[in-house]
C-alpha cells in the first residue's frame, strides 16, 4: 500500500487538506484510495512513536489497531493520512535551538511502523515571520522566550529541517509547497496527494477561496471555470490568479505582526532569506517544491 501523509506544518492547514480530501471519499473510494478517519489512527500512532521514543518495545495490539484503522489488509492500495503532531506538538516547535528536532526521528520509526511499499510525505512551509507570529499564540507558552528556547528567527530555515527529514527516511518522497501559495495550488496539492490526474474532479477545491475573495467574485470565477473548463494547472492557476487581483478582499491577504524586536526591515530581510530558502529545498535530493506554475506579473 502507498500511504500518502500530510503531517503540517503548524500554522499552515487547520485541518483543511484532509477534510477536503475526505468529503472527496466516496469517488476516491473507487479509484483504489482511501481517506480514513484521522481519529481511528492517530492515537495508536502517537502512543506507538512515544514508546519507541523512550526506548519501550511495540505494543503489537496497538499497532494492529492502527493499522486496521488505516486500511491495511482491505482492497485499497492508497490512503491519505494526515497528522501535524508527529513533527512535535505546537508548543514545542523549538526546542534546545532547533525547530522540530524530533521530527526526523519520528518519521523513521513511523516508517518502521509501516508495511508500505511506497511513503509520500505532503508539509506546507511558511515566512518564518507568519510562522512564528501564528504559533506562539496558539502554544500557551509561559513567554514568546520561553517559546523559541534559543532559536532566532535568522536561524529558522525550513531547509535544513526537510534536509534532516529526508535523510532520516531516505526511501520517502518529500513534496513541500508555500502556505503563501496556497490559494492558487490548493487543487493541485488536493490532487497531487490523492494520486489523481490534473483534471480529477474533486468537491471543495476552491473553497479556501471564499474567505479571501467577495461573493461575487467567488460566484464569478467558479461559473467562469465551470463554463470554460481548464485543460492544465497552469490554466486554472491563471483564472484564480486573474480573478483575485480583481475580487480578493483588502485585508483578506494582509496579516498584523506583532513580535518581539522585529521592525520592517527586519521583516523585509528575513522574508527574502525565506525566499531565498526555496531554492536550497528544490534542490534537495527526494524532495519536490509544488509553486505555481506561472509567475505572476
Amino acid at each position: 500500500m502507498q500511504i500518502a501523509l500530510h503531517i503540517g506544518a503548524h500554522s499552515t492547514d487547520h485541518e483543511q487538506l484532509i477534510q477536503t480530501l475526505a468529503k472527496n471519499g466516496p469517488q476516491l473510494g473507487f479509484e483504489g484510495i482511501a481517506v480514513p478517519a484521522p481519529n481511528a489512527y492517530r492515537k495508536p500512532m502517537q502512543d506507538l512513536l512515544m514508546s519507541s521514543m523512550k526506548g519501550e518495545s511495540t505494543d503489537s495490539a496497538v499497532r494492529k489497531t492502527m493499522l486496521d484503522a488505516i486500511g491495511f489488509g482491505g482492497s485499497a492500495t492508497r490512503a491519505l493520512l494526515s497528522h501535524e503532531n508527529l513533527l512535535g506538538r505546537q508548543h514545542r516547535i523549538f526546542e534546545k535551538g532547533k525547530m522540530y528536532p524530533v521530527a526526523p526521528r519520528r518519521l523513521a520509526d513511523l516508517m518502521s511502523l509501516l508495511p508500505v511499499t511506497e511513503l509520500q510525505v505532503y508539509m506546507a512551509i511558511r515566512n518564518p515571520v507568519l510562522f512564528v507570529a501564528d504559533s506562539y499564540p496558539q502554544a500557551n507558552a509561559p513567554s514568546f522566550a520561553e517559546f523559541m528556547d534559543g532559536v532566532r528567527f535568522a536561524d529558522i530555515r525550513w531547509s535544513d529541517m526537510i534536509e534532516q527529514m529526508a535523510a532520516a527516511v531516505p526511501q520517502a518522497d518529500f513534496t513541500v509547497w508555500c502556505h503563501e501559495d496556497t490559494p492558487l495550488i490548493w487543487g493541485d496539492i488536493l490532487r497531487d496527494m490523492a494520486g489523481v490526474a490534473s483534471d480529477f474532479a474533486l468537491n471543495g477545491e476552491f473553497n479556501g477561496l471564499k474567505e479571501i475573495m467577495t461573493e461575487e467574485g467567488f460566484r464569478r470565477m467558479t461559473a467562469y471555470i465551470q463554463q470554460h473548463s481548464p485543460q492544465t494547472p497552469q490554466q486554472r492557476q491563471r483564472i484564480i490568479s486573474a480573478f483575485l487581483d480583481k475580487f480578493a478582499l483588502p485585508d483578506a491577504l494582509e496579516q498584523e505582526i506583532e513580535l518581539p524586536n522585529l521592525d520592517d526591515p527586519a521583516i523585509e530581510r528575513l522574508t527574502a532569506q525565506y525566499e531565498a530558502d526555496l531554492d536550497k529545498i528544490a534542490a534537495l535530493p527526494g524532495v519536490r517544491l509544488i509553486q505555481p506554475a506561472f509567475q505572476k506579473s
